[in-house]
């Protein structure tokens, strides 16, 4: 599914109109119809409720304007707060609130009417502003906000919360808390990035009748992964196949306090479906290794004096990796400079697919354009403190417009990164973006990360693409740590759940 910015959805407006002549009233009626569909869904019967519809002086106080008109015909008692002068509020909006007035539902505009008005609401409807606020709010505006927010009634929001910047969920200024939003169209971006993720609620979208050629013909390149663009990308499986066919997964992890990380990536390529699972560990460690893990095989290699990986098993990796089909480096590796050297070393001369995360995103921090000489397809998997230290930019600043600077950093370094977080981002160099909505917060725990690139490394073991592993991975990921805290609360959640939990998300998957 995509999902659009402000300027793209102005676009698609401005095209059903001037295209296929659908005036902008078709549109706002139909988005007040649509809206009262899903309020009537979600709290019942109408009749006799006072429901609040406080509306700003743009379109989206229009939409609200309609809204107005359709409760008060269900039997509501729908009153309107309007937060400008009728002189300012748009044309079509103008409109609107003539049929209102003629019908007989009130409308106010002092700050004292709002406030007496949201507390007898049963419902309020938040029909502020829309999808092209850019300014911060004061004023009366923040004022209703700050009432609506303290009234803690039911809201639900027109399009997006009043407050949420649409193209990047940060809050301008203030935000109005919805339990609802009715999405039109398609859902925009600061509908599925935090905080206005967070400030959204519950999302319905709803059809405002833009034509379907205009939205499939658009190059609109930021998308939402969906369980049915998943379940397509799973490789079937032969009857008569043998492990050979599933691929061979190279890991190169671990160090001494460190062995569970490398342990986790290695049951999850497993539990993906990866025929073979090869472990390049530090050899003083093989034991504790082979005692670990049963179902994957290992490659002792010689180690430093702090029991990490050493440089001197760059030649060992190499002849192993002519039997693999994939490589994945990083987990528990250990911040050793002995072995942050080794990693650089390897990242330039690997050839095959190549998913980087952890320690060795933090090998090449500081040599970041190493990833631009590389001569394999790599994925690299970072959270905001591994992406920060890569690019020299804080964390604050990449979680602000996380979407932008993914798809900066995969177009600059022509890689696919996975900005892993509540939604993880994924970015291709083509400038497509994709935004996953599986996981919850016990995902927040040690060994998750591992998990996933273990997941993406062994999809593409299967000969999947690496930017569809990392779709997949990233879902499926999120799916099973949802299984899992369903079963046992999220607060008690940990990783070793995750990956027992993976096939019987990958089935759930498949099955639709």
């Amino acid at each position: 599914m995509k999902i659009i910015t402000s300027e793209e959805m102005r676009q698609l407006d401005k095209a059903a109109q001037t295209r296929f002549g659908i005036p902008g009233l078709i549109l706002m009626e139909n988005a007040g119809v649509q809206s009262v569909r899903y309020i009537e869904e979600r709290y019942g019967n109408l009749k006799d409720k006072n429901i609040a519809v406080v509306c700003g002086k743009g379109n989206n106080g229009g939409d609200g304007l309609v809204i107005a008109r359709h409760l008060s015909n269900k039997g509501a008692y729908a009153s309107v707060y309007l937060l400008s002068g009728a002189k300012d509020i748009s044309k079509d909006s103008k409109i609107n609130l003539e049929i209102i007035k003629k019908m007989g539902v009130p409308v106010y505009t002092s700050v004292s009417n709002i406030q007496s008005g949201l507390k007898k609401a049963d419902i309020i409807i938040d029909a502020i502003f829309g999808t092209g606020l850019k300014n911060d709010i004061s004023g009366i505006y923040a004022r209703a906000i700050d009432l609506i927010n303290r009234s803690k009634k039911p809201v639900m929001a027109v399009d997006i919360p009043s407050g949420i910047d649409s193209d990047n969920g940060q809050i301008k200024g203030c935000a109005v808390r919805a339990d609802l939003t009715v999405i039109f169209c398609l859902p925009k971006i600061g509908h599925l990035t935090y905080p206005g993720a967070e400030y959204s609620g519950s999302l319905k979208i709803a059809d405002i009748t833009i034509p379907r050629s205009l939205i499939d013909e658009s190059s609109i390149k930021t998308h939402l992964i969906t369980k049915d663009s998943v379940s397509k990308i799973f490789p079937k499986r032969r009857p008569d196949a043998h492990k050979g066919d599933f691929g061979h997964l190279f890991i190169i992890a671990g160090s001494l306090g460190l062995t569970g990380a490398a342990v986790m990536a290695g049951l999850s390529a497993l539990r993906i479906g990866s025929g073979l699972v090869t472990l390049g560990i530090p050899e003083g460690l093989n034991h504790i290794f082979e005692t670990k893990i049963t179902e994957a095989m290992t490659l002792p290699l010689p180690q430093t004096n702090e029991q990490t990986i050493s440089p001197a098993a760059k030649n060992k990796i190499l002849n192993c990796l002519k039997k693999a089909n994939a490589i994945a480096i990083g987990p528990g590796l250990s911040q050793n400079r002995e072995t942050a050297q080794l990693i650089r070393e390897l990242i330039r001369e690997i050839r095959i697919p190549m998913v980087i995360d952890a320690d060795a995103i933090n090998a090449i921090a500081g040599h970041a354009d190493i990833l631009k000489k590389t001569k394999a397809q790599v994925i690299i998997t970072p959270h905001p403190g591994e992406l920060s230290k890569l690019i020299n930019i804080t964390a604050d600043e990449i979680n602000r417009d996380r979407i932008a600077i993914a798809r900066k950093i995969s177009q600059q370094y022509n890689i696919i990164v996975v900005l892993k977080g509540a939604n993880t981002v994924i970015a291709e160099p083509e400038g497509n973006v994709y935004i996953n909505n599986t996981g919850n917060s016990g995902m927040a725990t040690g060994g998750t990360g591992d998990v996933l690139t273990g997941m993406i490394a062994g999809l593409i073991c299967q000969k999947v693409s690496p930017i569809n592993a990392a779709i997949a991975g990233v879902f499926i990921h999120g799916l099973a740590g949802d299984i899992a805290a369903n079963e046992k609360g999220e607060t008690g959640l940990i990783a070793g759940d995750m990956i027992e939990k993976i096939p019987e998300a990958w089935k759930s998957v498949k099955v639709s």
